[in-house]
């Protein structure tokens, strides 16, 4: 009944340029709304569900991480993909742990993020 145009992708990242980037990208694809930090983030979250957070690890105020644990407190279910610098690889099994389904790299691979958000978008639905 869902194409793929009414999924929601929440884009969270302090970067202007990475929103913008990534937005254009998604734009045909996906319904995506950007948040500049983790407040803003859960914000929207509470407002309307996403089917996935891109989210970055490093930000000002909330980290990722955290920003990855009130998600997950406010709706255990919501798929989250965190972003990392290739120094950030500690940070991002951190978040693993924390719930995140996976984490791409910066500068993005574009091809590995459409394959992983496919992959996330079309996993069954169900009991966890």
């Amino acid at each position: 009944m869902d194409n793929s145009s009414s999924q929601r992708v929440l884009k969270v990242d302090d970067e202007p340029l990475d929103l913008e980037v990534l937005s254009e990208h998604f734009e045909n694809d996906y319904d995506v709304e950007i948040a500049l930090n983790g407040v803003y983030a859960l914000d929207a979250i509470r407002r309307q569900r996403p089917d996935v957070v891109l989210l970055d690890i490093k930000m000002p105020g909330m980290s990722g991480v955290e920003v990855l644990k009130a998600i997950k407190k406010i709706d255990e279910s919501v798929a989250v993909i965190m972003v990392t610098a290739n120094e950030q690889v500690a940070l991002a099994a951190e978040a693993l742990k924390s719930g995140a389904l996976g984490y791409v790299p910066k500068p993005f691979d574009f091809r590995f993020l459409d394959h992983m958000l496919t992959a996330i978008l079309n996993r069954p639905k169900g009991p966890t």
